[in-house]
């Protein structure tokens, strides 16, 4: 338009400029054509933002689609997923589980290598690797870790110090004897106690219903039901000297089958490992840990100091079958083949347990890949795609089924790169390392970053294994990213060829229904995988996805070989996805939600999620803790005040959404940016009560268990502490906390409203 007003200009049209003189005229006519390109410049600036009355997504006509000649959304998605190729998904599992790949050893170095090259290799825009120096955690080769049943100076039994080899895999030396990593160094020795799976519920049973004392007890507690960090963390907190823990088969068997290498069950030689470390490099809290950050010294670490181990359950049926006691109650009791007791002691008052743990720390360098492909409109928009590498042996599960996943993406969208098919927004791919360790690559970057990603992301995808067994799909999500998802799916063919269901979408409705008709998704995501920090501290709306195995058919806490050195590509290929479909069919929805987010003109964040599930969880506050609020003056009404105000808001700013005033690039730009916005105003700086390090108000790990969240958990995790400890000084806390989330829903509020101040 603009260059349309002067198009018709002429100096002869104007008599006062001809009566000029000639040096006039010239410095006229210089001026006029400054102005002339000057105003050129802002029509052709004009243009390229103004966009036309066309249908979101049509990129063929849409002037701020930005390149011309591009496919819709959905056919770019067409392409991308017919070129997903599962033979090359196998091909790339069977080289990076083809040893161990611990971050911080040579195997997790040589993957680092064997990511970079490839990324490189299928020519994306660039690819670089993030080191940064942080506390690591390893077992002493020479001096294993053990438990000991002792007489005297006798060692009557003591647990094995490395998993029986059964097969190639197994039996290769390079495998990491089984520990916790972080666990103190040091000897626990003393009377044995079982503490079912050392919740706080199974500790106040134990104090409060049987008066025991656990001070200076060693303690032995069945793996599952909480993080095990948290089971050590209540063990500290209750004097105990050490804590074993155990793979009980009641929790990751079924009863009369066969095990592994006949089955994907656990045999009773199995050992799962893992960290029992909070989130982060220890040494370096809230900031990167870079060649140039300031460090905590070692000694200032108090968050652990009692030994930790985890051992089979073929050992741990040795100590538990000599235990003295009562006997355990029935919700206590697994499926090993003995009488569940509790102790103290053993039945041989002779006896005694002793724990060794011979661990060390030491700071060495990790690594991450990080991959770009810069977007054509809004290159300072991003959508991050995240998978760890780290694996405590081969992973050929976790993580690296999604890690051959994430590699085959790239790869596809490289092509698309070749062909001129480019996505609007920046996508970036990254590939985590320590993430088993403390989800310490991906903390760390997200530190080094977070003002960018806090201003600039719009989604962050999570992958930390494509499948653990070939059933049903499962995912966590933000409410922002749940239409996505969604749609998504049921672009995708159904995985399952024996079913007659068509899509993705479509079989995952069917084996896990959820409300108004729509497939299961949980809100929670806790922060057992790198999308944690993203979530809860940058608030960068997240996903976490995985296909599953059939729950109500086995009711086992995880996969049963989890984290053991029979994690292997046999157990894969044979009984996890042995045609890889599962792992393709997860290739094609991270990389379609990927490309939808990267290219809809309008994010398909449907806020009022957000505004129905906090309604719904200020009702579960009410229906549960009205009478002592009201007793203690808990302010209550001021809460659901600013939950109605954000469903106004969100009811409001959805139908603007919807409307067809939206004409041009500015206004996308400006309903996008509310919408990413949207997740951070439930970002609180100062953090939760004890917990700076988790900033998220409505969603955040338990204080209790790390794993799993809890609905405004600055609220929650007081209210427990006042009900279950008897904590009367804490209400002061809990007004606090009540106070601090109507504020921020009412601030989630305002950040939808056409000004907002």
């Amino acid at each position: 338009m603009s260059r349309g007003k002067f198009s018709n200009l002429s100096l002869a049209d104007d008599p006062k400029m001809v009566m000029k003189s000639n040096r006039c005229n010239r410095c006229y006519l210089a001026t006029l054509l400054i102005s002339c390109l000057a105003f050129l410049a802002v029509g052709i600036l004009i243009g390229y933002f103004v966009k036309d009355n066309t249908t979101p997504n049509d990129n063929e006509t849409n002037p701020a689609s930005g390149l011309t000649g591009q496919p819709s959304v959905e056919e770019a998605i067409r392409k991308i997923l017919n070129r997903l190729d599962k033979s090359k998904i196998k091909e790339n599992l069977r080289l990076y589980s083809s040893d161990t790949r611990m971050s911080g050893t040579p195997g997790g170095n040589e993957l680092v290598h064997i990511l970079e090259k490839s990324w490189k290799e299928a020519g994306i825009d660039s690819v670089k690797t993030t080191p940064y120096d942080v506390l690591m955690s390893y077992p002493n080769d020479t001096h294993p870790n053990k438990i000991q049943l002792m007489s005297g100076n006798t060692v009557l039994f003591e647990s094995a110090t490395a998993e029986k080899a059964l097969d190639a895999d197994s039996n290769k030396k390079t495998i990491v004897a089984p520990f916790n990593a972080f666990a103190s160094a040091g000897v626990a020795e003393g009377d044995l106690v079982y503490v079912n799976y050392a919740r706080i519920e199974d500790f106040m049973y134990l104090t409060k219903n049987l008066s025991m004392d656990l001070t200076g007890k060693v303690l032995i507690a069945r793996y599952g039901k909480i993080f095990r960090g948290s089971k050590v963390e209540n063990a500290q907190n209750h004097n105990a000297s050490g804590i074993v823990m155990y793979t009980d088969p009641s929790d990751f068997n079924m009863a009369g089958e066969a095990t592994y290498p006949k089955s994907w069950w656990m045999p009773d030689t199995g050992v799962q490992r893992g960290t029992v470390g909070p989130d982060g490099d220890f040494l370096t809290p809230f900031y990167p840990a870079k060649d140039y950050a300031y460090r905590k010294t070692e000694k200032d670490i108090a968050e652990f100091r009692i030994p930790a181990q985890p051992i089979s359950y073929g050992d741990a049926e040795k100590f538990l079958r000599e235990l003295n006691g009562v006997e355990a109650p029935p919700d206590w009791r697994g499926k090993l083949n003995i009488t569940y007791r509790i102790g103290t002691g053993f039945s041989n008052a002779s006896l005694r347990a002793k724990l060794i743990v011979n661990n060390f720390e030491e700071i060495r360098t990790i690594y991450n890949v990080i991959g770009y492909i810069k977007g054509s409109v809004e290159p300072d928009r991003y959508i991050l795609l995240g998978n760890h590498y780290d694996a405590w042996v081969f992973g050929s599960i976790d993580p690296l089924s999604g890690t051959a996943a994430l590699t085959e993406i790239i790869h596809s969208l490289g092509d698309m790169l070749k062909q001129g098919i480019r996505p609007k927004r920046t996508i970036v791919f990254c590939s985590w390392g320590a993430e088993e360790h403390g989800l310490f690559g991906s903390t760390e970057w997200v530190e080094e970053y977070m003002k960018v990603l806090y201003e600039r992301s719009i989604a962050y995808l999570n992958v930390d294994y494509a499948a653990d067994y070939n059933y049903v799909l499962t995912a966590g999500t933000s409410p922002l990213l749940q239409d996505t998802l969604y749609e998504t799916t049921k672009l995708i063919a159904n995985p399952d060829k024996t079913s007659s269901y068509k899509t993705l979408y479509d079989i995952w409705n069917k084996r896990a229904p959820g409300e108004n008709g729509e497939p299961s998704v949980y809100y929670s995501l806790g922060s057992g995988s790198d999308m944690a920090t993203f979530y809860q501290r940058a608030g960068v709306p997240s996903v976490d996805m995985w296909f599953t195995y059939n729950s109500d058919k086995w009711p086992i806490l995880s996969y049963p070989v989890y984290h053991s050195a029979y994690e292997t590509i046999y157990l894969y290929e044979n009984y996890i996805d042995p045609d890889y479909s599962y792992n393709l069919a997860m290739a094609q929805l991270w990389s379609g939600m990927a490309w939808k987010l990267a290219n809809d003109d309008l994010l398909k964040f449907d806020v009022r999620r957000y505004s129905t599930a906090i309604t719904h969880f200020v009702s579960n506050l009410e229906n549960k803790f009205s009478k002592s609020w009201h007793a203690q003056n808990v302010n209550i009404d001021a809460l659901k005040s600013a939950a109605q105000n954000l469903t106004d808001s969100a009811n409001k700013f959805q139908t603007y959404v919807k409307s067809a005033s939206i004409k041009s690039a500015i206004d996308y730009r400006i309903i996008n940016d509310k919408m990413i916005q949207f997740e951070r105003a439930f970002i609180d700086p100062e953090g939760l009560p004890e917990r700076r390090i988790y900033k998220h108000v409505i969603f955040a790990p338990s204080k209790y268990d790390s794993y799993s969240d809890n609905d405004f958990p600055g609220i929650v995790d007081t209210m427990f502490e006042i009900e279950s400890n008897n904590v009367v000084d804490k209400w002061d806390q809990l007004k606090q906390q009540v106070s601090i989330a109507t504020f921020t829903i009412q601030s989630a509020a305002n950040t939808l409203d056409d000004v907002g101040l």
